[in-house]
Order: C-alpha cells, then structure tokens, then sequence
C-alpha cells in the first residue's frame, strides 16, 4: 500500500516538471531545426554594442543581425534611454531573440551615462555582509530586468592574493576564499533568484597575475593542487550553488596546459577537461572578450574564435571579426576537427538559456525614464554598504577618543590627493562636513608637485593640533602609478606617520594603506562617494562604530580581523528539504479503489492544463483526499507567464484570506475551548484600547461570522503614496534600520510609527448597523489582537506551536522571507501602484504588509499537502495521528451553520444553505461542509459527510490582480466539482 502510494506521489510530483522541460525542449528543438549552419554557429557570437560615444555602431550591429550572423550583444557604453530603443530594434528585427548581457559587477552605472554605481566588491567584502551582497544584486537583477538585460557577467570571484594585480584588485570580494565563496554565492542568489543569468569568473583564477590580460598574456607558474586549494575553491562552491555560467580567462598557466603561450580561454584541457569532466560544470561557458590583447595578440583573423570553440566554449564573446571566425569554424566542420554533435551542443545550451531568459516571449524595454528608474536604489544601498563596511584598521594613538570626547577641540584636516574643491562651500564635501561637526577644524591641502619646503612648513604647523586628520582623496583605484600619488606626496604622509597625533582616511583602494603602515591610526572607506564620507563622518563623531574588518593584507605589520564565513551550501530555509508529511490516517482502501470515474480525472488534467493556457493562472496546486486518502494530487504550469520554473509539491502559495481559517480561526478554537475567550463578550472585554470608540461593544461572535458591522477593508497604502505616485519617502525606506523596520517588501521597510497610523484609522472607521452581513479583513484584524492580548504571544508563534509543530507542518509559514524561502514561492503580483516590484515571499494584502506580514486576515503561505492535513485534522473532530488539537464538540460548534443572516460559521465559509445552489463550493458538497476561499486564487474545504478534503492552490493574481478569470470560469467549484464525479457522485 505505501509503495503504491508512494509511487502515485512521485508520478504526480514530477508531471508538471517534465511538461515544463518538455516545452522548454521543443522551443529549443524548433528554432535549432530552423536554422542553417552558417546561423547555428552565428549563435556562437555576442559582439559588443554601444548607444553612444566614440564607438557607437548601430550600423554594424544591424548588419550583422540582418545577415543572421550573432546569437547575442554585450551592451558596453551609452544611455539608458538609448540603449532601451536599439534593444528594442535588435530583438524585433533577429530571427532567433538575441541573448543580452552586460558587464556590470558593481550595477549598469559600470556602464552607462547616467547611472549611479553600487559598490565595488572589495568594499562589499569589508562587510561580511551576505544579505547585503544578496541584496546588491537583487538592486542590479532589477536594473539589468529593467533593460532588457539576461546575464550579468558577474560576479567576480577571483581571490585576489596579489596586492599589485592590475586588472583585478578591488573587483575581487578580498583574499581570504571561503569569503569570497561566501559573498560570490550571495551575489549569484540576488542575480539568480530574480531571473538573471550570472557568471563566475574568471575561470580558473585570476587573482595572482601582474599583467593585465586587456594587454598582454599573464603567466600563472602555480602547481595544479595550488590552484585547487585557492584559486578554484570558489568555483567549487559556486558550481555546488548552481552559477549559471562560467567566463574563462586569457591565463597562461603551464601547470594545467603545458603547451606553450596557449591561453586557458583556448584550451581544451582547461575548458573541457577540467572545467566541465573534473569538475563537472554543465551551465553556459562564456569566453572572455576575445579582443583582449592576451588572446588577440597571438590569435588573429578569427583564429581565437575558431580554437576557443574547438576548446569547449559556448559563447564566443567579443569577437573582433565575427565573419571571418564563422568562416573558420565552418572550414573546420568540413575538414572534421569536430562534430555536428559537438555544434548542437553549444548551440542548444544557448537557445535553452534564451528559453530560460524568457526570451521566447520577447517583451519591449521602455525608453522612458529608463535612467531614473535604474538609479532608484542605487544611493540607498551605497550608504548601507558604506556604514558596514568602514573599517577602523587601528586606533593605537587613541585619536577616536578625542575626537569624540572633544568636539570643540583644535583640529586640523589635510587633504592630500584632492585640491581643487578645497575652496569652494560645497556641504557635500568631506572637509566641509567635518568642519560642521568639529568647528575648530582648520582645512589645508597637500596636492601633486609640491616643494620640499612646503612639505616641511606644514608638518611643524600641524604639530600644534590636538589631533590631524589626513584624508587620502582622489586615489586611484588601480595600483598604477601609485595609486595617483606622487612622491613628494608618498614622502609628506610617510613623514605625517611620526607624529602622534595623526589619523589617516584612506577614502580609495585598501591596498593603498601599504603607504602608511606604520601611522598610529587610520580608517579606510575602501571607495569615495558622499555615503563614504558620511560614514567617516559618524565613525570620527562617535555616532557609529567601524563595523568592517580588512579584506585584503596591505601591510605585513597590520592583520587583518577574521570572523568565520557561514556555510556556503545552507539548504532553503537552513534545514534538509523536507521529505513530505503522509496525509493518510486511516488506510483501508486504496486510491484507485476510490476513483469510480477515472475518465472524470483525466477530463480534469485538461481543464487545468487548459486554464493554464488561457491565461486563468500562471500555475497551481490541486489535492484532494477520500477518508484520509489522497486521491488526486498534481501540479500545473509554472511561477509566472514566460518563467520556466514549474510548481511542485513543495512550491508554496500566498494563501491569502484562508489564513483567517489557517491560522486565526484555530487559535479562537482552541481559546475558546479552554474557556480563555468567550464569544459573547466584545472586544472592549480584551482590548481596553478599544473602550470609547465604536469598536469596543462589537461581539466576538459577529466579529466570526462578518456580522459585526465594519468596513470590508481600508486601502491604507493610498494615504502613503506621494504626489509623484511614489511612496513616500517619510513613510518608506529602501533599508531597515531603529526607525524604518516595518518589511513591506524585498528593499521596502515602513516607518514603524505608521503601524499606530494604520489603527488609530481602523479604530476611527465607521461601523454599520449591526445584523448585517460584510465580509471583512478588519474582524480579524481584532481577532489576531484578541489572540495576542489573550496568550501574550505573537499569532505566528501561537499557532506554530499549538497546531503546526504537533501536526509535523514543514510547509506553512507567515514571512517566507523571512526563511529565506522566496524562491519557493509562487510569485503573485507585478505590483505597479504601491511596492513597484514583482512580489514573492512576501505578502500581497497590502494591510498586512505594511503590519509586518503577520495578520489575522492574510499573510500565511503554505503548500496544498499542508493545508490539506489542517483540513484532514478538522474533519476528523481535531485529531491528527493520535493527537489531539480540538475538541469534536469545538469543531462541530465552529464549522456549522452559525448566523442566521448568512452562509457562514464561526470563521468558516460554507455552502449556500438552498439547495442546488452550491455558492463558493461544488453543488456535490454535503451541508456539513466548511472551507475558505483566498484572493489570490485558492480554497480549502472538508466535507466530514462524504469524507472529502479539497485543497486548490493558485496564483491567479499573477502578474496583476484584474486578472478575473478565475471567477468568471468558476475554476475553483469547477474542479471540485470533477474530483466529486471522479469519486461517483
């Protein structure tokens, strides 16, 4: 029996998910088979486009597409706006949709006129941070959604362990692998997780090199296990988390490909042998830009093009001539230095990542306000990294405490690096906002080509300060040239590190500390910006610690603080995936015993698949039991429209108002049971802060049956939103921080005195007459406080430990976020009035996301296995594998016929009491069913006379909430309705 069942799950289980493949492979088997070879081996090749600047090239961009001869474009300079307009003329005019990617590590603004950067990886690394990597590259994921854009080649994951690298550096997260795995996966997750390809690189390791590969070929003489104990442990950790795709650097490196000056891009024993059969790497592998002189210079006129195919590379990238490469690679084809076998490969790992991009349905990029809508998070996330990530690299002169201690001290500031605004009033800049907090600051500069007596003069007047801050200012990122300073400069701070009362500001690269190792104190901000200064600012005022620790080793005397990295491989939601909770109680007979129509069953499928198609919902989950037994059990479609993600069983739904039976219902049952709530009393009785309004004498009983008089709902969010039709930026921050902690969404936090506004609105709210029936979210607002007051504990943590942890629930949680089980989620709407983001894991009731996600009347996420053991649980009279929850008498009282104005039970929906009419459930429903309907496109019922759970899962809402179709087909009772056939009614 168990083996039967067991079989009938895995079937179920993996339907939907092979229909999924199975579309997405005859996609990609169609537009393969409609190509010639010249246009397959055409996909090989993404070339570079350009909007604007002295290389814009829209004409030979078009030619080539015309002329089928390009698979993708790397979009490298111009405007937002610009560049939106010629995606949109590429894609509308190719045969086959163009793969886009960019380069954009730190953002587009790496890119394009305009746009605000994010921060560079080193600075990302001082933080330790995850969740703010994580949260970085979701910012970028949306940007490079916004354009068009499929794949960032990012991140970088190089292990930078050479402090003079010149072409790495600070891309790098630092030197220290099991933290750059750390955040490398971080940023893979935030890209990933929201549609966006990303891209290890660069393939095998490019942190220990002293030639820029853009200009020559670099020589790496490190042995094989070497390079597997550092520069490939990070590509092992992202290949664990599924990177996407791998770019291969232009390295020579003798250890792993003996011939001589044959760059690991064009190996084939790097690429291949290595790459994909010892490590076993099966995503998209990109070339490194093929007109970088380490390859170029010794590889012309397509040569490079056709060796990095025959090495194992998928996507030929930046070609210099992309005619002449396919020329060489079709030759090559002729004379039988590979197989058709060996294209098709390539060729369909390509076309399958389009499918997967969602490029089979091409949607336009909008021009408009392309670059205000790119910069939307940018300056929120830059101070948030800036704050975490400054770092006090040694305080030995103790210069903090006088600073902080005495503000109204004799201090003295020197800018060495920077001069040119020294004299102006700009608030913004740095001296001047120190000069704002320490008032006696005297500002001087120290620029480039300065005289020795000038040097000398100002060391003895700056040894009459209480304390001389130096700031190192308009530095290079780059170690070139000593990072812009000179030597008078180099020999002025060398000279400042004797004197006792000096701190230093490195407001650049890190590594530009090795100039003054031996200084008493210094700070570094690892990049200038204005959230920079303001961190330094705080930190020098005492309003914040240095919370960053060094990522790199500057100085031989300086070690850099460690703190142990999390496990990179934590499983969703930081436990083993849960193997599945039996639903069965009483096994007696078994399901195909049950199915008296099987024909009723497959007529079903139909439907569902068909609704799919129709546009009724992206995807859903149906399951219903007979007497404890599952008897019908699949998943349909996918997430969202143009996603290849199929719902499984463990795919969780936003189930909307089912939460008031879910989880509020419960707690009142079980409250009421134990004589701690009583249904005739008001909610003045519980809630004295509702005495003297016009709350406080409504009945807990007609508050359950929407009786009570109050409104159906408050559109709260609409208050919120300023004149612009943006929230407003008193009300909503981009970050949580003491005063903005309330999460309405992913990069979305309330101000929580807003909390008191939304009730102090509830409680003023008009109530009608009573004995009138209005189905309304506030009754359970006031339940859940009701709750609460009662068992002084949070909803969500009364009802988990009541009711979900007894009953084995894996799958059922408020705030999957929270878990970190987003990707589980079903996504519901593409919120465009309120949170302006695609939401998932996160609530859509816009009440309950602006109370924190856990309310009475929406909030709870759950799977349709889940649900239906609360529902096997009620109609077995609150027991559940020998345990019991409720009372038979307590379920009996609450699930029956309760008003006498309506349809409803004490929290409960139920069928229309007239015959024949069936209301939000199937005419075949017995009268002593009771169940709930959600908004966003699911339902729940048990029927205790016929044995029957039915749980209907959907995320009808996606990707907007007109969507009606649901409705207006009756989908939810429809399918009921042939599950009852099915079983002989």
């Amino acid at each position: 029996m168990k083996k039967l069942i067991l079989s009938i799950l895995l079937v179920t289980g993996c339907g939907s998910m092979l229909l999924a493949q199975n579309v997405r492979q005859k996609w990609v088997d169609s537009v393969y088979n409609r190509l010639s070879e010249k246009e397959r081996i055409g996909q090989l090749f993404m070339v570079a486009a350009y909007s604007g600047g002295e290389k814009y090239n829209q004409g030979q961009i078009q030619a080539l597409i015309d002329n089928r001869l390009i698979g993708g474009i790397i979009f490298m300079q111009g405007t937002p706006e610009a560049q939106a307009q010629q995606t949109n003329t590429y894609q509308g005019s190719t045969k086959v949709p163009l793969l886009i990617g960019m380069d954009a590590e730190w953002g587009l603004g790496m890119r394009l006129t305009g746009v605000q950067n994010f921060p560079r990886q080193m600075m990302l690394g001082a933080t330790r941070n995850a969740a703010l990597v994580e949260q970085m590259a979701t910012a970028i994921a949306y940007q490079c959604k916004r354009m068009g854009v499929n794949i960032d080649f990012a991140p970088d994951i190089d292990v930078n362990n050479n402090p003079d690298n010149p072409v790495i550096n600070f891309r790098s997260f630092g030197d220290d692998k099991e933290w750059v795995s750390v955040l490398g996966s971080s940023y893979v997750k935030g890209l990933q997780d929201n549609g966006i390809m990303a891209s290890a690189k660069h393939f095998p390791g490019h942190g220990d090199v002293s030639v820029d590969s853009h200009l020559d070929l670099p020589i790496i003489t490190k042995t094989k296990q070497q390079l597997y104990d550092l520069e490939l442990y990070p590509f092992r950790k992202l290949f664990q988390q599924k990177v996407q795709s791998v770019m291969i650097a232009h390295l020579s490196i003798p250890s792993l490909e003996p011939g001589k000056g044959v760059p690991s891009t064009l190996s084939k024993k790097i690429v291949t042998d290595l790459l994909q059969n010892e490590m076993g790497f099966q995503g998209l592998i990109f070339t490194d830009a093929l007109n970088m002189k380490g390859v170029a210079k010794y590889y012309p006129n397509g040569e490079a093009d056709l060796q990095a195919f025959l090495a194992g590379n998928d996507v030929l990238l930046f070609s210099e001539d992309v005619p002449k490469g396919i020329a060489k690679i079709q030759d090559a084809l002729k004379q039988k230095k590979f197989t058709t076998v060996r294209l098709e490969k390539s060729v369909k790992k390509i076309l399958a990542a389009k499918y997967d991009a969602g490029l089979n349905r091409v949607a336009k990029v909008a021009p408009e306000n392309a670059t205000a809508d790119l910069n939307r998070y940018t300056q929120a996330i830059f101070e948030n990294v800036a704050a975490e990530a400054i770092t006090m690299v040694r305080d030995n002169n103790h210069i903090m405490d006088k600073l902080t201690l005495r503000p109204n001290g004799n201090y003295a500031y020197v800018s060495v690096g920077k001069t040119e605004n020294l004299v102006t009033t700009d608030p913004k800049l740095f001296h001047n906002m120190l000069k704002a907090a320490l008032p006696n600051t005297s500002v001087f500069s120290f620029a480039k080509s300065q005289s020795a007596a000038r040097m000398d003069a100002l060391l003895n007047s700056l040894k009459r300060y209480d304390a001389v801050i130096i700031g190192m200012q308009d530095l290079n990122l780059y170690p070139k040239d000593n990072y812009g300073l000179d030597v008078m400069q180099l020999a002025f701070m060398k000279q400042l590190c004797l004197l006792n009362n000096t701190l230093f500001i490195d407001f650049g690269n890190a590594y530009a500390l090795k100039y003054i190792c031996n200084a008493p104190s210094s700070i570094v901000t690892y990049e200038e910006h204005d959230a920079t200064y303001k961190a330094a600012l705080n930190v020098l005022t005492g309003r914040m610690t240095a919370r960053g620790l060094l990522p790199v080793h500057p100085c031989s005397n300086i070690e850099p603080a460690t703190s142990k990295p999390a496990p990179v491989n934590t499983p969703v939601g930081g436990q083993k995936p849960n193997a599945g909770t039996p639903v069965v109680t009483n096994p007696v007979t078994s399901p195909n015993q049950l199915i008296k129509d099987p024909a009723a069953l497959s007529a079903l499928d139909s439907y569902l698949n068909g609704s799919v198609s129709r546009g009724v919902f992206p995807g859903c989950q149906v399951l219903a039991l007979k007497n404890g037994q599952v008897v019908y059990k699949k998943n349909f479609g996918t997430f969202s429209y143009g996603n290849n993600v199929p719902v499984t069983d463990k795919t969780l739904y936003d189930i909307a108002s089912v939460t008031k039976l879910a989880a509020t219902t419960l707690a009142v049952m079980k409250l009421y049971e134990q004589g701690k709530i009583n249904l005739t009393k008001t909610l003045g009785d519980y809630l004295p802060w509702t005495l003297g309004t016009n709350k406080a004498g409504l009945k807990i009983s007609d508050i359950l049956l929407h009786q009570a008089g109050m409104k159906a709902w408050i559109p709260f969010y609409k208050s919120t939103i300023d004149s612009t039709g943006n929230p407003n930026a008193n009300i909503y921050a981009a970050f949580k921080n003491a005063k903005f902690s309330v999460p309405v969404a992913s990069g979305m936090y309330m101000n929580q005195n807003y909390v008191d506004t939304v009730w102090k609105t509830i409680l003023e709210s008009p109530v009608t007459a009573p004995a009138s029936y209005v189905y309304s979210d506030l009754d359970f607002l006031f339940l859940q406080k009701v709750v609460e007051a009662v068992t002084k504990t949070p909803l969500d943590e009364y009802v988990s430990e009541n009711f979900y942890e007894p009953m084995g629930l894996k799958n059922i949680t408020f705030n999957p976020w929270a878990k970190n089980w987003q990707q589980r989620c079903a996504p519901t709407e593409r919120d465009n009035y309120f949170r302006f983001q695609f939401l998932q894991g996160y609530v859509h009731d816009m009440a309950s996301a602006m109370l924190g996600g856990v309310t009475g009347h929406a909030g709870l996420f759950a799977n349709a296995e889940d649900l239906s053991i609360i529902m096997q649980m009620l109609m077995n009279g609150g027991t559940y594998r020998g345990k019991q929850l409720l009372s038979p008498q307590t379920v009996s009282y609450f699930t029956g016929y309760r008003s006498g104005i309506s349809r409803r039970g004490y929290g409960f929906d139920k069928p229309e009491k007239s015959s024949g009419d069936g209301g939000p459930a199937s005419n075949y429903c017995s009268k002593s069913a009771f169940g709930h309907q959600g908004f966003t496109g699911t339902c729940v019922w048990s029927d205790p006379d016929k044995g029957v759970v039915f749980i209907f899962l959907s995320n009808r809402i996606n990707p907007t909430a007109d969507n009606n179709l649901i409705n207006k087909a009756g989908t939810r009772v429809v399918t009921q309705d042939y599950i009852y056939k099915a079983l002989g009614y």
